[in-house]
């Protein structure tokens, strides 16, 4: 996801903006409450002569009624040191907009440095600013966009007069005093001449900071920083090493001002927090920012309002700090933090993380390869284990805010995630990977969405730590995920209630969704004019309809398969024919996906390289949506005239540098070849995209790493698997990057205790499957399904220096 930024707030007005995407707000009132439906159904009964949508609103009280049996076996792989192997610092210069600070595998905490990345900047660090802010506990991993994150609960320690401003208190820094790993970081802040050390567990961020020995040493407290804005808080010094607090923001400003009415909010989250200090304060007050004056209260206990914030001085020349984070309380922080850290050393609690980190690492091992590519593979598996996150606190206690207000869960003994930023780029590729490496994160994340769908009524788009729906990105991504789990065996969810919940977001859309060139903006499930008409037309969306026409047939055939599983057979053929849809798109005159407007003809002038975002595709243009019919290609290569002009078009695509590393609408495209019987082709095109494109440096990823997504392509890629169809359960071969790789496959999820690929003979050179066996038994197939994997065994290729005729039969 590298846009759909937005710029700050405060310059236009909601009117404003909806006149420069040139929309207008109507917002049609239809038949179905709580959502506007199409005008026209036209699919047949399903299921006791009930049409889907009835259905729908009906299985709510079978669905609440169906037991949940999730499996609970913890599992950690043991093996070698791999957070060695990790450079977190990879993909902190550039787009990449990931975070080199300390956390544990899908950690609530995330601490880590936020720089000077400038007004509106979504990245909290990159690598090439010269300054440090602050060390913050809340990040996203990789988000794209603008405006809009986290980075709560700010800390600072200075030197010197006492200065609080935030915009004087940044201090320079310098890579080589730098170091990260895996639960880990440190830097030294040369203005202040501090050096400064974070590790984390899940709820807790731990701060250990070596003051000069001699001259005045503060540490800052400000719970008004954000990546957002800050709309309330309180800051309370209760005795000579605690203070507590809370900050309010609202996490993405536009967001917020457009969605938020009544007692329903979008974007809003508090966070709460308990800090206590290894040393007793020399001095200490308070601080707040009032219309850009930073205002101070020396010896003041307490503050409250937006912009707060405390300032702490010590005698000691190292001071430790242990801040216990919570979106539920204040007793919430503090609880956490006695739980997990208050009694535990700096260096205990960085060896805990570490030790974690090892346990989830192992899940994957791979032989062979230079240091350099192993670099490259084990952080980005860290990459993707960082997000979803676990919101689940001690005691079971979790929030979530997906009804537009704040809940407290007791979430029991399976744990609650959120942010999955955002489905649109993770269905592809992360969700996939984790529902072989990370199963039981899988199994909680969906039933996770399915509580947030009980709340506010619809599945999350882009599941944040914040009120409301964020509807950032098109279609129903998170239809694939839901649907690529089930197909996949997992079953720590209700099927009855995730049938409902895909189901109405296949037939209803949200009465609040904006319309006349602004449909694919904000809105939740699906537009009436798909369902009627089979295609989004470039009224409906300027800038995206296209893609969205394209997004929602895919997302159909998702929910045909969850049909085909819970025994909604009509409703699966109303689906998979509705799935079809793709072809509505399609220009035979130019014989390219192309935006059509209402009355049916196309829209012109037309070019299919037209740049991203320009005209009716989202993030990317014809050349690269053309391909996007994941779940029908042979129905793509009928409409390009077959076999031959299907692979020499994807020759060009190639050739002429339309496909797009950097943004998940191409991620699939390479494997393409293996579905019209030339998977030498992608394993030529795979290799070498893995070897030219990321590399160990801070520039090592070309776009935003977006939740892992980005990340989770070169695991599976340089495994020599990948899901071009999320939602059929199967993988397409490759070259795989190491002579051989070992999945530990998580025992409650799975026959095998591990899965081995083999690439003898592989090399630079050697980059051609010429056979391969499956368990000692010939496999000639360039795929294999999921289900192969998880009983365990042995995929042996041997590789060879020229492309072969294995795996040809499509």
């Amino acid at each position: 996801m590298n846009g759909n930024g937005w710029a700050r707030p405060g310059a236009f007005t909601r009117e404003g903006f909806l006149a420069r995407l040139r929309g207008i707000v109507h917002r049609q009132k239809y038949a179905a409450p709580g959502g506007r439906r199409a005008n026209r159904v036209s699919f047949a009964p399903v299921g006791h002569g009930l049409r889907l949508p009835t259905l729908a609103v009906l299985c709510l009280s079978a669905c609440e009624a169906e037991p949940v049996l999730p499996r609970r076996v913890a599992f950690c792989a043991t093996g070698a040191d791999l957070a060695a192997e990790v450079d977190p610092f990879i993909g902190t210069e550039g787009p990449g907009n990931v975070i080199p600070g300390a956390a544990v595998p899908h950690g609530m905490v995330k601490l880590s440095p936020d720089t000077n990345a400038g007004e509106g900047s979504v990245d909290a660090y990159e690598y090439g600013n010269d300054r440090i802010e602050g060390f913050s506990h809340t990040h996203l991993e990789g988000p794209g966009g603008g405006n809009n994150g986290y980075s709560q609960i700010l800390l600072l320690p200075t030197t010197g007069p006492l200065e609080v401003a935030p915009a004087k208190t940044p201090s320079t820094f310098s890579h080589t005093s730098e170091t990260a790993a895996p639960g880990y970081y440190a830097v030294s802040l040369d203005d202040y001449g501090v050096y400064a050390e974070l590790t984390a567990t899940a709820h807790v961020g731990v701060h250990r900071y070596t003051f000069p020995e001699d001259g005045e040493r503060h540490v800052l407290i400000d719970a008004g920083h954000s990546r957002g804005t800050s709309v309330g808080g309180e800051v309370t010094i209760v005795d000579a090493t605690t203070v507590q607090g809370f900050g309010s923001y609202s996490i993405h400003p536009l967001l917020d001002l457009l969605l938020s009415k009544d007692d329903k909010t979008t974007g809003r989250a508090t966070v709460y927090f308990y800090a206590v200090f290894s040393e007793p304060f020399a001095a200490s007050g308070t601080f707040k920012t009032v219309d850009d004056q930073t205002l101070v209260t020396p010896g003041g206990a307490h503050e409250a309002g937006a912009w707060s914030g405390a300032y702490l001085d010590f005698a000691a020349s190292e001071v430790e700090v242990r801040v216990g984070i919570s979106y539920v309380s204040v007793l919430r922080a503090r609880a956490n933090l006695e739980a997990e850290a208050l009694a535990k050393s700096f260096d205990d609690v960085q060896r805990e993380a570490r030790a974690l980190w090892n346990c989830q690492l192992n899940r994957v091992q791979v032989d062979g390869g230079a240091a350099a590519k192993r670099r490259v593979f084990y952080t980005a598996l860290y990459h993707t284990m960082l997000q979803p996150t676990d919101v689940t606190e001690t005691g079971g206690e979790t929030w979530s805010g997906a009804g537009g207000v704040g809940t407290t869960l007791v979430w029991g003994d399976t744990h609650y995630y959120s942010d999955d930023w955002c489905a649109w780029d993770t269905f592809r590729t992360a969700r996939p990977l984790g529902t072989l490496v990370e199963p039981e994160v899988s199994d909680d994340m969906i039933a996770s969405y399915l509580q947030q769908y009980r709340e506010g009524g619809w599945l999350p788009k882009c599941a944040w730590s914040a009120t409301g729906n964020s509807r950032i990105m098109i279609a129903n991504g998170e239809v694939a995920t839901i649907a690529d789990a089930i197909v996949k065996g997992l079953r720590g969810f209700s099927l009855r209630l995730a049938w409902e919940a895909v189901t109405k977001v296949a037939t209803v859309e949200d009465e609040d969704s904006l319309y006349h060139g602004l449909c694919g903006y904000l809105n939740l499930g699906t537009p009436p004019e798909y369902i009627d008409n089979g295609y989004v037309s470039h009224e409906c969306d300027l800038l995206q309809s296209a893609s969205m026409t394209l997004e929602y047939a895919y997302d159909d055939w998702c929910t045909a398969q969850i049909a085909d599983v819970v025994g909604e057979a009509r409703a699966a053929t109303y689906f998979r024919a509705r799935s079809l849809s793709y072809r509505n798109q399609w220009n035979p005159e130019t014989q390219f996906m192309q935006g059509r407007n209402l009355d049916g003809t196309f829209v012109t002038p037309f070019d299919p390289a037209d740049p991203a975002g320009n005209h009716d595709f989202c993030e990317a243009n014809s050349w690269i949506y053309s391909w996007f019919v994941p779940h029908d290609v042979p129905g793509l290569t009928a409409l390009l005239g077959g076999v031959a002009p299907f692979t020499a078009r994807l020759d060009e695509f190639f050739a002429a540098g339309h496909y797009d590393p950097s943004n998940e609408p191409s991620f699939h495209t390479p494997f393409l070849y293996n579905l019209v019987g030339a998977p030498w082709q992608t394993q030529a095109r795979v290799r070498t995209i893995l070897d030219t494109v990321f590399t160990d440096r801070p520039d090592g990823l070309p776009g935003n790493d977006d939740a892992g997504a980005t990340s989770a392509w070169i695991v599976l890629a340089a495994l020599g698997i990948y899901p071009v169809a999320p939602g059929d359960g199967v993988y397409q071969l490759s070259s795989p990057w190491f002579t051989r790789a070992t999945l530990a496959l998580h025992p409650s999820y799975a026959g095998g205790l591990a899965f081995v690929i083999e690439a003898e003979n592989n090399s630079a050179a050697n980059r051609y499957i010429q056979s391969a066996t499956l368990n000692g038994k010939p496999w000639g197939r360039a795929s294999i399904a999921h289900a192969d994997i998880i009983k365990g065994g042995t995929l042996r290729l041997w590789m060879g220096p020229e492309p072969s005729a294995w795996g040809g039969e499509p």
